[in-house]
């Protein structure tokens, strides 16, 4: 057994650099890297109007200056109790520089994965260069690296917290203290807030899998209760954040069913197979059949190693531990291929990370504990191998060269020496050469055609990037023959440069990417003390330089009430006064949705849009008209043209919405003196003067069950408005004084008393005698 220590703080100044090292190279070769697609179209707007909401010392359950997305507590995406996020969110209040914002949030969470991946190594008691190559290679998986990191922040902070989940989790395993149950439960707590279900069940998989093959192993039934507790209370304390959503699925849009949808998002089996080669370009059904030219199954350069000069077999046959990771890893491939729709999950190449994870600290695990294989090797002269190196340097030279990277250059360079004065590679009588196996030798090149064949057609730089790549496995030998930390680091960069230089960054190509400006111009004449309706599918728009520009929850990274937002969970009351294309973006299925906003509300006398506090409508010349009439006919009389001179303003008189910024509800009858007093996010006080016939009050809020009505004390009866999807209040004649209007969540009324259950549950855990003995023993101790 290997016996190497990596402290503390040796493992969190690893983590800090190589994440450190990873975003500025991410960064060279796009500086936006880490901020494209539903990062922009949805995290930044609701992040800014969260943290203004914290620094109020509120609780953001609804965030009301959008309508689509409001509700945090529905809409479980945006982690609103995640530590991280709520930094994220403080500063995102206060700054708009949003791309440090992202970096800051990408640092926290590759830091996440580096260390919970160093500690899951070294529980596996393998020695520091694998698990220092382990954790270098688990952050630049391609699927965490650029699809969560750059675009969906909530998968990526979902994914980070399972992976320490599963480290924290191995860490109570081999030894049942009270640390290591503070630190389960504390990672797991922070899992399942986050709200990401793929990182979930991901979690649960491993711990149902470990489970089974602790019982098998131990027979203690105990034992497996022991360790399912901190996991217990961790669910048990969480109950209320998703108690809300459950109660209300009658009234959220979620996308479900079970269907292929084209093999959506399914990765291929080649994909997964092939992920030991850095340039393993496939394709995958991206909205269309597309080249991806990332190797999203990527898992290890070392993976055919360990059939080559190792003996697995036998290993397989006398340790638990490597049939236990061959399972997870047959399980998480079966997960890789579920259909593309499968209940609440979607899009099944979400599972790759977890996959490449378990694959990787497989390899490594073989290549630590399994029997050596000893080869004569073949050796090539000294003329060839400088051959070889020459040309293979020229081509790493080239590729930054030929994309304009002209800094990257140098930086490859420089890697490249370093590279190879560490390997000692001068020294023939220890050259690469003398490692190789004809067998595994022929193995590469005989993958390099499978993949040279699927990319046939592709740009040469491709081809170039394949070449390297075969250069890369040609030296993996020598790698793991020195077993030097910084020779599996250093090439772990090299990995991550080689896909950069195959591509860039996800956005522009797969994903949406917009530049975003720090401030937007807003029209002297354009009225926004209401809310703003822009009908226009902007998602895929390059530029934010004007108002017309924004869409889905851009409006609320520049402090615009807009009816426009972002959700995966959409209300199916608002949808049927908006039908919207895509639930998620806010995309509006025109003239539908002009249409039903712009019919007047029987027995009000006034257009639905006044209803919900519309100010300002943007529409294209052709809707506009289409609509002109309808506009002109609900009020909106002053009409702009958009600076681009494609779109038109249309709102209302600034002298109809005096006062609309406190979002004040409409009366029917309308009352003199009828005032909002105090307005926030969660919470409306109306002043109400004496009158002599009932007052309807509709409030421009978006109905959910847990809003609450009282008057002088007493409740009133809230329901939804005549469309369903407004909040209305009754205030029967002659009641006068303050009426208060407060949402909080229907569910936490009942289940305040589980966060406090699980805290007892766990104190109770940790002041036990039992936990100073350890019940069971470690899978790696076996």
């Amino acid at each position: 057994m290997n016996q190497e220590k990596i402290s503390v703080r040796q493992g969190l100044v690893f983590s800090i650099v190589y994440g450190i090292t990873v975003i500025f190279i991410c960064c060279l070769f796009h500086s936006n890297f880490f901020c494209i697609d539903d990062a922009q179209q949805e995290m930044l707007g609701f992040f800014r109007q969260i943290g203004h909401i914290w620094r109020q010392g509120q609780i953001p359950f609804i965030v009301d200056s959008m309508y689509i997305g409001g509700n945090e507590i529905i809409d479980l995406g945006k982690g609103i109790f995640l530590p991280q996020n709520i930094l994220i969110s403080f500063l995102a209040s206060q700054y708009h520089n949003f791309n440090l914002l992202a970096i800051l949030l990408a640092f926290i969470n590759i830091t996440l994965i580096a260390l919970s991946s160093l500690y899951i190594a070294k529980i596996l008691k393998l020695r520091n260069s694998y698990a220092y190559a382990f954790a270098s290679l688990a952050v630049i998986q391609p699927v965490f690296l650029y699809q969560y990191l750059g675009a969906w922040w909530n998968a990526a902070s979902g994914q980070a917290w399972a992976t320490v989940s599963i480290a924290t989790f191995l860490l109570l395993k081999s030894n049942f203290s009270k640390t290591n149950i503070i630190l389960n439960f504390t990672s797991v707590v922070f899992l399942l807030v986050a709200g990401w279900p793929h990182g979930v069940i991901g979690y649960a998989v491993f711990v149902f899998i470990t489970l089974i093959f602790e019982f098998k192993q131990s027979s203690r039934l105990k034992n497996i209760l022991l360790l399912c507790i901190p996991n217990i209370m961790a669910l048990i304390f969480v109950l209320p954040v998703y108690s809300e959503y459950i109660y209300s699925i009658d009234l959220v849009n979620r996308v479900s069913g079970f269907y292929s949808g084209d093999r959506s998002f399914t990765p291929s089996w080649s994909m997964i197979f092939l992920g030991f080669f850095p340039a393993s370009y496939d394709y995958m059904n991206y909205g269309s059949y597309q080249l991806l030219t990332i190797p999203f199954g990527f898992s290890t350069l070392f993976l055919p190693l360990i059939f080559f000069y190792r003996n697995p077999k036998i290993l397989w046959q006398q340790n638990n531990i490597l049939r236990w990771l061959g399972t997870l890893i047959i399980v998480f491939f079966l997960l890789t291929q579920l259909p593309g729709q499968t209940g609440p999950l979607r899009w099944p190449f979400r599972f790759l990370p977890f996959l490449s994870l378990f694959i990787c600290l497989a390899v490594f695990y073989s290549l630590e504990y399994a029997p050596v294989i000893k080869t004569s090797g073949m050796k090539f002269n000294k003329i060839i191998y400088l051959s070889l190196y020459f040309i293979f340097a020229g081509i790493l030279l080239w590729v930054p060269l030929y994309l304009g990277f002209d800094i990257l250059m140098v930086i490859l360079f420089v890697l490249l020496i370093l590279f190879f004065i560490e390997r000692n590679l001068f020294d023939f009588k220890k050259n690469i050469l003398a490692y190789y196996n004809k067998n595994y030798f022929i193995t590469i090149i005989f993958s390099v055609l499978l993949i040279c064949f699927n990319t046939w057609e592709v740009h040469p730089i491709y081809f170039l990037l394949q070449l390297f790549s075969i250069w890369l496995l040609l030296l993996s030998p020598s790698i793991i023959e020195k077993k030097n930390p910084l020779t599996f680091i250093g090439s772990s960069l090299i990995i991550l440069l080689l896909m950069l230089s195959g591509l860039p960054t996800m956005g522009g190509i797969y994903t949406r990417e917009t530049k975003l400006v720090d401030s937007i111009q807003r029209p002297d004449k354009i009225n926004l003390q209401g809310f703003i309706f822009s009908s226009l599918n902007n998602t895929r728009k390059r530029k934010t330089d004007y108002l017309d520009d924004l869409s889905s929850s851009q409006f609320g990274f520049y402090d615009i009430k807009s009816i426009n937002g972002y959700s995966p969970v959409g209300s199916k009351r608002l949808e049927a006064v908006l039908p919207i294309a895509k639930t998620a973006h806010g995309i509006f299925m025109l003239p539908k949705s002009l249409k039903n906003i712009l019919k007047e509300v029987e027995n009000f006398n006034v257009c639905q849009a006044i209803l919900m506090r519309i100010s300002t409508i943007v529409v294209t010349k052709e809707n506009y008209a289409t609509f002109s009439n309808q506009l002109q006919n609900c009020g909106y009389s002053e009409i702009q043209i958009a600076e681009n001179g494609e779109n038109i303003y249309a709102s209302l008189p600034s002298k109809l919405t005096e006062g609309w910024e406190k979002n004040p509800p409409f009366d029917f009858p309308h009352v003199n003196g009828l005032h909002v007093v105090t307005h926030k996010n969660n919470v409306d006080l109306i002043n109400i003067p004496a009158h002599s016939e009932k007052i309807t009050l509709v409030f421009p809020r978006l109905y959910w069950y847990g809003y609450t009505a009282k008057l002088n004390g007493q409740s009133l009866h809230v329901t939804s408005d005549h469309s369903g999807s407004l909040v209305q209040v009754t205030v029967p004649p002659s009641n006068q004084g303050i009426l208060r209007l407060s949402y909080f969540p229907v569910t936490w009324r009942y289940g305040w008393f589980l966060p406090i259950l699980a805290l007892i549950g766990m104190a109770y855990l940790l002041m036990s005698n039992k936990n100073k003995r350890s019940y069971f023993k470690s899978l790696i101790q076996n």
